[in-house]
């Protein structure tokens, strides 16, 4: 019980610092490294993705899920004979939460956290990957990779605890997270925009690159 009434107590303060902050001070951020890649990367050890989940075709940044630098490794789980029996992904966020005003050197307003996930997957139907991550906050997470189209997705839907949460402190876990998918980003977006390169880029509020 202990453990619970804490967990409920963070989830309160999560939801009060969320509702506080504004989604703006940390839209403009550059990727750089060696994440411009596009689709799948697949091998005989498995599959991996690297990227940073949106809501694809969303233009207000509001509804926008918090900037995300995320890289998927899929492992091939094999037998004695060396057959692959199932398929075991890791997913890596490194996610970065604003807060209200512009950066200030003396009161940081900008905040980093890294979280991971796995998922054991399944293959539904032809092409199509599904693992589920359950959860004892608002919502359960599903990762869904589509061999066929070349895209990974993240879809959610409530745990049994959401109604009890949203008992105590009314609208603490809100509306259903709409599916969020895996695009890809870039250090170059303005080359891009230029036409010298296929347009795939990350597209944040406040970036002038957009």
């Amino acid at each position: 019980m202990f453990i619970r009434d804490v967990f409920i107590a963070t989830l309160f303060a999560i939801f009060a610092y969320a509702s506080a902050a504004s989604g703006n001070s940390c839209s403009n951020v550059a990727a750089i490294g060696t994440f411009d890649e596009s689709g799948l990367q697949e091998s005989v050890y498995g599959i991996n993705a690297t990227g940073t989940f949106r809501i694809q075709g969303e233009e207000d940044e509001s509804k926008q899920p918090l900037f995300n630098l995320t890289t998927i490794d899929c492992e091939n789980r094999r037998d004695e004979m060396g057959k692959v029996v199932s398929l075991e992904c890791k997913v890596t966020k490194a996610v970065v939460w604003p807060d209200s005003g512009k950066p200030d050197t003396d009161n940081p307003n900008c905040f980093l956290d890294l979280t991971s996930s796995t998922y054991a997957m399944k293959e539904l139907q032809k092409g199509i990957l599904t693992g589920v991550e359950t959860d004892t906050g608002c919502f359960n997470t599903m990762l869904t990779i589509d061999r066929n189209t070349k895209r990974v997705y993240l879809s959610f839907t409530r745990t049994k605890y959401a109604d009890q949460y949203d008992q105590i402190l009314p609208g603490t876990c809100g509306s259903l997270l709409r599916t969020q998918v895996l695009m890809n980003c870039t250090p170059w977006p303005r080359i891009r925009k230029q036409g010298q390169a296929p347009q795939r880029f990350c597209d944040f509020s406040s970036s002038g690159d957009k």
